[in-house]
């Protein structure tokens, strides 16, 4: 990654699950753990048919698709407790990120925090990590009733710091959601997860479309020389 990257940048734009955070796993089994905890196994391919989607629209689908007899907020609580647990006691960072959050804020470079996490979630593990110091702002997909599908959580990350697309750099680690970014005009560093091997648009894998459309790349954050 060269150091051009951030000429014009005005604020840095982090995703937290498989970006900062090496979480990818966990979310990769959490509705089967949620669903076992209700006595239903989950049938093959069901982390590919909620991977997108937010709390309200995962509770949606359990009741829709697994039968659950309860009230989504029940179903959303229930799914949260789980996922406290892991964001609570046992997740950590991925290697680099916080060297990397340091030097931004050593150079006066406002880093926002931008996530499909819910928020108690997000709050739980960036204190426990000491992270939350970090961040001029956290800004949660569901709190604006958006995914990252849509560049809205971007756009709102960018506002926070009156800066326009093309001044704020976005670090994700999710095709879909570094097309976004790319596609509404920020500039977009690739951060590599295990998850990226997936070919969510086959042939190729997600991090070889990546690449065909971020700004700057990384295997680990502790790459990024600035």
């Amino acid at each position: 990654m060269k150091n051009s990257i951030l000429d014009g940048i005005k604020c840095a734009i982090f995703d937290m699950d498989g970006t900062i955070l090496d979480s990818m796993g966990m979310w990769h089994t959490i509705g089967a753990q949620y669903l076992q905890q209700n006595g239903i196994t989950p049938r093959e391919g069901l982390w590919e048919d909620i991977k997108r989607f937010n709390l309200v629209e995962s509770a949606d689908y359990f009741i829709e698709k697994y039968n659950i007899q309860k009230p989504r907020e029940e179903i959303m609580d229930e799914i949260r407790a789980l996922i406290s647990g892991h964001y609570g006691k046992s997740l950590q960072l991925k290697e680099g990120a916080r060297e990397l959050l340091e030097r931004l804020n050593e150079m006066k470079i406002p880093c926002l925090l931008a996530t499909a996490t819910d928020r108690s979630s997000v709050l739980a593990c960036m204190r426990r990590l000491d992270c939350e110091k970090y961040f001029v702002k956290i800004l949660t997909c569901l709190e604006y009733n958006t995914t990252k599908s849509e560049p809205v959580i971007f756009e709102k990350s960018a506002e926070v710091c009156n800066a326009k697309a093309e001044e704020s750099l976005v670090f994700e680690d999710a095709l879909h959601a570094l097309r976004t970014a790319h596609e509404a005009g920020f500039k977009t560093v690739a951060v590599y997860d295990e998850s990226d091997e997936e070919k969510t648009e086959p042939p190729k894998t997600d991090w070889a479309r990546m690449l065909e459309i971020c700004d700057a790349s990384c295997i680990s954050l502790k790459e990024i020389k600035i």
